[in-house]
């Protein structure tokens, strides 16, 4: 019985509305076929209505729940004089002035017993009430803000940590790889140029202190023959009793190489620019395995420069 008596004042209403609804969509589909197929002139005309019963929905459910409804309100409104204004002029474009009448006024037949009908069963509460409704709705709604971008900005921070962390695990892998690959080429150029063999190849070449004097601008001495008398007292072999060169130390074999390098890389004709002289120095240092400072070439090339050019004689 108490379902009965809340349905009761709905029903006038909603026939009115389902008679104002088919009744525009026949009206609009009808007009619009003269410029458009029928199916989508029909499908324009149910769009319309969909929208506008929509908006009448969404009314209802505001005022019953005591919330603001003016963006319903001001659509539907507006769709009931567009409403009004299309079946007027469908019943006089088919020459019936009284189905242009009846038209015209069911859609405010079923807007003002809606309107009445929504009166009648909206929620009656005071004007604070309803300020305490809203301010609790736009609280809840802030916390619900704030807890949204708290939960994005840990859920950037989550992914940014892991990013940053991958980056360091791939830079210390790369790392790892570039170090082990220079451990391998340090081998391999000590493999195919051991140390002990190029100093047995370039025996008495240059000395240090003639790698010093050469260096300062003085003339280096002598250096005795592989296998002929050195320099001591007795007129005896230099170097260890069985007539072999005394054991050179890395950093020794690697100067006389280079001192020897720098003379063989000069000698051309004409004498290379600087530029391509220590292009070419760092370039067969590189294949001999050999080290030296760039102010040690230009040293070297210095000197070599002043040995050949005027006054310094030939080499």
């Amino acid at each position: 019985m108490n379902q009965l008596k809340k349905a009761a004042p709905w029903v006038l209403p909603g026939i009115l509305t389902a008679v104002a609804v088919v009744w525009a969509v026949a009206a609009i589909g009808d007009t619009l076929t003269a410029q458009a197929h029928p199916a989508f002139a029909y499908s324009v005309a149910v769009l319309y209505d969909a929208v506008w019963l929509y908006a009448l929905a969404q009314e209802t459910a505001h005022r019953r729940q005591g919330s603001s409804a003016r963006l319903p309100k001001a659509i539907g409104w507006v769709f009931l004089p567009l409403t009004v204004a299309v079946l007027a002029v469908h019943g006089l474009l088919a020459g019936d002035v009284l189905a242009a009448v009846v038209g015209a006024l069911i859609p405010v037949l079923a807007k003002v017993t809606l309107v009445m009908a929504i009166d009648r069963d909206q929620t009656r509460i005071s004007a604070r009430a309803q300020a305490a409704i809203d301010r609790t709705r736009a609280t809840t709604r802030d916390r619900i803000a704030v807890s949204r971008a708290v939960a994005a900005a840990r859920a950037d921070e989550t992914k940014a940590a892991a990013e940053i962390l991958q980056a360091t695990r791939e830079a210390e892998a790369k790392a790892v790889t570039v170090t082990h690959d220079a451990f391998e080429k340090y081998a391999e150029v000590l493999e195919q140029h051991p140390v002990p063999e190029l100093a047995g190849e370039l025996p008495g070449l240059v000395s240090d202190s003639d790698l010093e004097a050469l260096l300062s601008g003085g003339v280096p001495e002598p250096v005795p023959a592989l296998g002929t008398g050195g320099g001591k007292p007795d007129g005896g072999q230099s170097g260890t009793d069985d007539g072999t060169p005394p054991t050179e130390s890395a950093r020794e074999a690697n100067n006389r190489a280079v001192a020897l390098l720098a003379a063989q890389l000069y000698a051309t004709d004409p004498p290379p620019s600087k530029r391509k002289f220590r292009a070419a120095m760092r370039a067969e240092m590189n294949a001999h395995g050999l080290t030296a400072s760039w102010d040690t070439i230009d040293a070297l090339y210095d000197r070599e420069r002043s040995l050949t050019g005027p006054g310094g004689g030939e080499r």
